[in-house]
Order: C-alpha cells, then structure tokens, then sequence
C-alpha cells in the first residue's frame, strides 16, 4: 500500500503543467494532498501494522484518528514526514520530463527587413501566425544600413538590453559576434542529423550557422552576387569574368553601345559608396584577381610573423584594378560623383533607366526591375560574396524566453515548402538544394551556380569593425591610383581582433 501511494504521488508530481491553467491547479492541490499522505503513510503505517500484528485487540483503536495526532505531536516524527514528502517531490520533479508543448505567447521577430504584405517572408509569419493562434508573430523592423542594424540588435541582446526578441534575424557576419558574446541559444542539431535536412541545406548556408562545431541558428535565405545584363544589345554578352563587366572588356562594350545610339553612359554602376557595399565590391575585385587576403572560409592569410594580414600580388593587383575602373568614365558612371554614393538601390536606377550595360546586384533586385528593360542574369567564375540571413534564438527573450515556440517557428521558416515560397514569390535566394530542383524560377541553375562558388566574409565577432576599417582603406586606394597604405595589412590585423 505505501508503495502504491508512493508511486502514485511522485507520478501526479511530474504530471504538474506549468501553464496554470484551471485543471492543472486542481491537478497540483490533489498531488500536494497525495505527497503528504505518501509521507504520513511511510513513517506511520508500518508502526501501524506492526502494532496490529502483535496485539490484534488494538484493532478498533485505528479508526479513532487521535492516535494519529498524538503521534504526530512528535517533534522528530514531523520532521521525518516532512523530510519524506521533501524527497517524494525531489523525486517527482527529477523524473519529470522535459516539456514538449510550445510556451503561449506572441513571438517576437527583430529583422532588418521591412513589414511590407507582400514580401514572402512576412507571408510566412502569416502562415505561421494563422496555424499558431497561440504563437502569433510580432515583427520588429529594424531600420537603417547594416551597422546600424547591428547596433540595434546588440542593444536588444546585451546585459541590460530590453530583450524585446525572441528570434534575430541575423546577417551571417553577425554569428562570431551573437555566439561569442552568448547572445543567442545553441540549437539542437540532433533533428538535422536524423533526418535528410542537414543534406539539404546547402553547405555554406548551414556553414555560416556553426561554430565552434556548434549549431546555433538555420538559414533562412542566402544570397550570392549575380550580374544583371542588356540582352537586347547587339555584341552584349552574359558576362562570366569580372573583366567582362568591370574591365577592359566592359569598356569595350560600352563604347560599341554609346556608338550605337542605345542611351548608354558608361559599363556600370559601380557601388563604391562607404557602406558594406564597398567592402563587398572590394572583395569580389581581390578575389577575381587571384587574391586570398580573406579565405573562402572567411579566414584571412597573415604573413610569417602572424601580426597583420598578407596582401599578395594578386590582392593588390584587385585593388588595383578596382581603382583604374573607378575613374574610367567608359566603364563607371562618374556623372555627379554616381559612383562614389552608389550602392544597391543606386545601380538598380542606374540599370533601370537604360544608362549601364552591367549592375553586379543581389538575386532580389529582379523585384525591383520593372519591363522598361530587357536583361538576362549570369553567374560569374570567380567568387562572389556570400550573403544571407540567419535565424537565432535569443538567449535572454521576455522574462523566461519561449525557446520551443521559437525553436518550431525556425523549422516552420526553414522549411522546403517555406523556402519554396521565398524562392518563388520574391526572388530570394534559398538555403535548400531541394528548391533549386522543385522550383521554377527562370535563373535557378546561375542562381545555384553564384551560391555554391560564393566565399564568405571575415569570420570576426568584430566584422562591423574590421568592414569600416576595410572600406576605409580601400576608399583611399581608389584616390591614390590603387596603392594602398603601408599600414593597410596591420589596421586589418588590429580591427579582426577589435582594436
């Protein structure tokens, strides 16, 4: 019988829901009473029956509950109940298991995109917010370039922050910063592993999620560049080398099209503007030119003595390059300093309004391109720069945080028909390989082709810092005939340690 009681108590311990709701407080007054009863039996019920044992005529005695409270008067007996209904409890809640349903409440998004109906992404918070009545999204938009985002987010996630978010949407260069400052939560990577899902993200998307061989967020949607071309100019190609939009073929081009009557100014409209556009510009120059100041993997190349980054003759024959179309008014659009203050949105005005053969831009500018053009799309051979965004759970969100909510919402994001919609409905491109062979949008294969290809950024929690000092070096390049400072490969050094 003290077993049964027992048991039964400790199992209504783990039964207790959290949520508070009219059954589970009743459930928990019931447990209380059974736990006590479980410690009362234990220490008293085997005296009982040892005492019936041994003098049956004691029998009609039990039924008179004084007995009970003249034994339980006992100072030693009380604490030994009460020591016993705290070691049921223990007990209990130790084999409790983990709570499986998702937590009530809204969800709270912080991303850096707009809350516009039709964007596929807020589509999908839509979905989710339809089929989760108890889950709704909330979006949080963050405004601004992207290190005033940055900026943004960190004040949200730091010690002392609001902690407003739930989920981040993060630019993949933000991950080495969020994890190792401990501003979201490591994911469980078990449910890729035992599932086809790991395989099908495409590695450098889920890549930029690990580190320190930890999983901490899932892609929602990567990026690579891709160059948008007039395809209604005779002599003008897709082009797949960076000189054939940016170098002297380019010039070439252009040159044949202002001669023709075609309302060309010049190749392009390079993004030189003093944003992330110009450390991006930067790169891809460096690495079409053979150089590998910053790996593939996002690592930089530091000389024998390991206390500044090496600038080969490659990275600096990019550079090079980089600054000689800057000032040629054959392959930039120089006009008013265009070139200079262009970045995405510029360019696409530029390709828009007829001015340019060539934009290097990301696969969403399609949206913007209205019919006033004709153009194709094409992947180029060398690198371009990988892009993206990442979904993270914060590690501090509300007052207990709603990790389960969170964690089911990010899988709802990731998904193969969530990222078919992406794919699809706004041109973004997706983190699955599945959505490359199911969909049908028309410049999939150049798509797929840019994304795989793509290197990565630096890897530093301190990329904000290392991008202004990059861009600031190369900005003074570009005026100086494309020779940068001695001090260049050492400012670099400095500002991925963040100093």
């Amino acid at each position: 019988m003290v077993v049964v009681i027992t048991s039964a108590s400790a199992y209504m311990v783990t039964a207790v829901d959290r949520r508070w709701t009219p059954g589970s407080i009743a459930l928990t007054a019931v447990s209380g009473i059974m736990v006590v009863v479980s410690g009362i039996c234990i220490n008293v019920l085997p005296r009982a029956i040892g005492t019936i044992w041994r003098s049956p005529e004691r029998l009609p005695r039990l039924g008179d509950l004084r007995w009970l409270i003249r034994l339980l008067r006992k100072p030693l007996r009380v604490v030994l109940v009460l020591a016993t209904v705290a070691v049921i409890v223990a007990g209990g809640i130790a084999a409790m298991p983990p709570p499986t349903g998702l937590e009530r409440g809204e969800i709270v998004v912080m991303t850096a995109f707009g809350e516009g109906v039709t964007d596929p992404r807020n589509v999908l918070f839509r979905q989710w917010s339809q089929s989760h009545p108890d889950n709704p999204v909330r979006v949080v938009a963050v405004p601004g370039e992207p290190d005033e985002q940055n900026e943004r987010m960190v004040n949200d996630a730091e010690p002392g922050g609001k902690h407003e978010a739930d989920v981040y949407v993060l630019d993949l260069v933000w991950m080495p910063q969020f994890v190792d400052s401990g501003y979201i939560r490591e994911l469980d990577g078990t449910s890729l592993s035992e599932s086809d899902d790991e395989g099908d993200f495409i590695p450098g998307a889920l890549g930029t999620c690990k580190r320190g061989g930890k999983l901490w967020a899932l892609p929602f949607n990567t990026d690579a560049g891709l160059v948008f071309y007039r395809d209604d100019i005779p002599g003008v190609t897709a082009p797949k080398e960076w000189d054939d939009y940016f170098g002297q073929t380019a010039k070439a081009s252009a040159v044949t099209a202002k001669a023709g009557g075609h309302g060309i100014k010049a190749a392009n409209a390079a993004q030189l503007a003093d944003e992330e556009v110009l450390t991006i510009t930067a790169l891809e120059a460096i690495w079409a030119a053979g150089g590998k100041m910053v790996t593939d993997s996002g690592d930089l190349t530091l000389n024998t003595d390991e206390n500044e980054v090496y600038l080969s003759a490659e990275d600096l024959k990019g550079i090079e390059n980089l600054a000689i179309a800057a000032k040629d008014t054959d392959l930039v659009l120089t006009e008013n300093d265009t070139a200079a203050k262009s970045a995405e949105n510029g360019a696409i005005d530029s390709f828009q309004a007829g001015a340019t053969l060539f934009m290097r831009n990301w696969p969403v500018a399609s949206d913007t391109l209205r019919d006033d053009v004709r153009y194709g799309v094409t992947a180029w051979r060398t690198p371009s720069v990988l892009g993206g965004q990442n979904l993270a759970i914060s590690a501090k969100s509300g007052p207990e945080g709603k990790p389960r909510a969170a964690r089911a919402l990010i899988d709802f994001l990731t998904s193969r028909s969530s990222q078919l919609i992406l794919s699809e409905m706004g041109s973004l491109a997706p983190t699955r390989q599945s959505t490359f062979r199911d969909g049908k949008r028309a410049d999939a294969q150049e798509l797929q082709t840019a994304v795989n290809l793509a290197w990565q950024r630096p890897r530093t929690p301190h990329y904000t810092h290392f991008s202004r000092v990059f861009r600031t070096g190369i900005a003074r390049a570009l005026n100086n005939g494309g020779k940068v400072e001695p001090s260049f490969g050492r400012d670099l050094y400095e500002a991925w340690h963040g100093r």
